[in-house]
């Protein structure tokens, strides 16, 4: 994504000017886009350097902070229920962006209501807001513009966002516990290398204690990580930005990343669940909105965010182009288990294909819930025996010369 300045002249004839973030790295592209969607002469367009898009990113979410899962639940929800009211668009943004809405909404609401009165559908006025509207729930609103059912995808959007909503934060809550612990054992540590351990050392060589082997690995090792601490700091930095980076810019790099974390036990098991929940719940939602099946597999390849489940996509969208089923390039791929085939397989000779999609997102949801309590216990002996494993090796290496020194005055 790359921010551009433009100046649009809208119908009216007015001159309006602003900064917009597009998935486009040259300006031709750019304005092409622009002009189709929002029907607008571009007067001007600038594509600005790589870095203000960080920058303005930054203090966007420092001033105006995005939508929340559950007020994009929200968001989307009011405007079905609207819709199937038989209140207009129009009218219905006119609510979402009054007073009694909460500021995130009602900014994006004010905007969407500006677009829309320009003359852009609500898909494309949606568009503009891609750091705080999820890409599934975009498409399902296209996908009801161009059938005709906006409040079913609407509601299937809002419903959808919320089951997404709930596994997010159930995978979120497995690490709760351990990145809490872990962070207390480092400063734990932390605290000893620089500060109690260097104290200990200097009475140690003032009584002139002989040290045994495993002490002295210890006091070396807190006397240089004391001494580079700054430097530790700097490259810990360093290195961070650097992933961060590689990970936004390289999808070489996000597909080696995500092949580690499908590789390493805890988080295969919840990546694991946590995509195939996903890609069964929106092929499901996609099918059954009247998309063929062609074409859902190219949305969803466009949604999916882990790397490794999004080349398996593409490959069944390729197959499944060549006119082959889903079930047998489903099969084909080794992350996808073989029931997963089966049912498709069922679904596809009975024509109900978006059901078994549907049977087959909710068992992974109850599967994900079931591998939340699971791994919820099986961490907590496992990061004790970590924490445990520590304190032992401070006593003995720290004691054990003390008792050597009261046994010699004995």
């Amino acid at each position: 994504m790359r921010s551009f300045y433009y100046q649009h002249l809208l119908p009216t004839g007015q001159l309006k000017s602003g900064i917009e973030k597009l998935a486009f790295d040259n300006p031709d592209s750019a304005r092409l886009y622009m002009e189709r969607r929002s029907k607008v002469t571009v007067v001007k367009l600038v594509m600005m350097p790589a870095w203000t898009t960080y920058f303005l990113d930054f203090m966007r979410r420092f001033f105006s902070p995005p939508m929340n899962r559950e007020e994009q639940v929200d968001f989307f929800h009011n405007l079905a229920v609207m819709q199937r009211s038989g209140i207009p668009i129009v009218d219905a943004m006119e609510e979402l962006a009054s007073e009694d809405s909460n500021k995130p909404t009602r900014k994006i609401a004010s905007e969407v209501l500006e677009s829309l009165r320009s003359g852009a559908s609500l898909s494309e006025s949606l568009d503009r807001h891609s750091d705080d509207i999820p890409v599934t729930a975009r498409h399902l609103v296209e996908i009801g513009e161009s059938s005709g059912n906006l409040d079913r995808t609407l509601m299937d959007a809002a419903n959808h966002l919320k089951r997404i909503g709930r596994i997010l934060k159930d995978t979120k809550r497995v690490m709760i516990y351990p990145v809490f612990v872990f962070l207390s054992i480092f400063l734990a540590a932390l605290f000893w290398i620089v500060y109690v351990i260097p104290n200990i050392a200097d009475l140690f060589r003032q009584m002139k204690v002989e040290l045994p082997a495993i002490t002295r690995w210890v006091l070396e090792f807190s006397e240089g990580f004391s001494a580079n601490l700054l430097w530790v700091a700097v490259i810990l930095v360093v290195v961070w930005l650097v992933f961060l980076r590689l990970k936004h810019r390289s999808q070489r790099f996000r597909y080696r990343y995500h092949q580690l974390l499908l590789k390493l036990p805890v988080s295969k098991v919840l990546i694991k669940s946590s995509s195939l929940a996903f890609i069964t719940e929106y092929l499901s939602l996609l099918i059954s909105s009247g998309i063929s099946i062609v074409e859902s597999l190219a949305i969803l390849e466009r949604s999916v965010k882990n790397e490794v489940y999004r080349e398996k996509i593409r490959k069944v969208h390729e197959g499944v182009s060549k006119g082959n089923s889903l079930s047998s390039e489903i099969r084909a791929q080794n992350a996808f288990p073989g029931f997963v085939a089966r049912m498709i397989s069922v679904g596809e000779q009975s024509g109900n294909l978006d059901q078994q999609l549907s049977y087959l997102a909710e068992e992974y949801r109850e599967r994900l819930d079931h591998v939340v309590a699971t791994i919820s216990e099986i961490i907590k002996p496992l990061v004790m025996l970590l924490a445990g494993a520590l304190f032992i090796l401070m006593i003995v290496a720290l004691f054990l010369p003390i008792y050597q020194l009261i046994g010699q005055v004995n």
